[in-house]
């Protein structure tokens, strides 16, 4: 029918200026930078700060919108599009996973701080290593994105408890034992997600083997993978 479709960024943008009055939106571009879509963005990125669309539509930016671009790299972007932005280099290996560990255990119950803490530093970096030099993950992931991921499983696994009589929400207190159990299920499905059944037995007998967890028992443990 030819009829015009909003994709999903002129979707935000739409929305971007039915904001509140002191509200603030970020839009976040995380994937490639494409040649062709980020020439399109040019007349966003300059003074004139208009979103111009195939169907001919103008859409202004809101005042209190931002976009940010996060690449792997800008091999495809232009001298134009790079001349438009302001540009912030975080190496890989300057942001390891220790201060990503830290930002989120800073946020987390003493208790849990002390237990993880000592477990991460003990056998992540060797984990992570191993992987890295003798397995094949199926995808090419920063490391920032395995400690992310093994944050984001720990905190999903940790229960809330609700108070029945305020409704107040709190995170559970564990026992060390059982944060243990949890840290060894995070650092299996983090750092093994991208990994051949193959590899994950491999991992899975390095952790056995070089780590000193409190590992559960396995049964049939040459057809077991975790």
């Amino acid at each position: 029918t030819n009829d015009w479709t909003d994709g999903i960024f002129s979707t935000l943008w739409r929305k971007s200026l039915k904001t509140k009055k002191g509200e603030n939106v970020w839009i976040v571009l995380d994937g490639p930078v494409d040649a062709i879509w980020i020439e399109n963005l040019n007349s966003v990125l300059d003074d004139n700060k208009t979103l111009t669309l195939a169907n001919g539509d103008r859409i202004p930016m809101s005042p209190n919108c931002k976009i940010v671009f996060e690449p792997h790299n800008i091999d495809n972007a232009s001298p134009a599009t790079v001349s438009r932005n302001g540009m912030v280099y975080m190496s890989s290996s300057a942001l390891d996973w220790h201060p990503i560990l830290e930002g989120w255990l800073n946020h987390r119950p003493s208790t849990e701080r002390t237990t993880l803490m000592p477990l991460f530093e003990a056998s992540f970096a060797a984990i992570y290593t191993y992987m890295w030099q003798s397995l094949t993950p199926k995808m090419e992931t920063l490391e920032c994105n395995y400690i992310r991921q093994a944050c984001d499983i720990m905190e999903g696994l940790i229960p809330i408890k609700i108070d029945p009589n305020s409704g107040r929400e709190d995170i559970a207190q564990l026992p060390p034992d059982h944060l243990s159990k949890l840290y060894v299920f995070a650092v299996m499905w983090s750092i093994g997600a991208l990994l051949e059944l193959d590899d994950r037995l491999k991992l899975q007998e390095f952790i056995v083997a070089r780590c000193s967890l409190d590992l559960p028992p396995l049964s049939n443990y040459g057809d077991t993978t975790t």
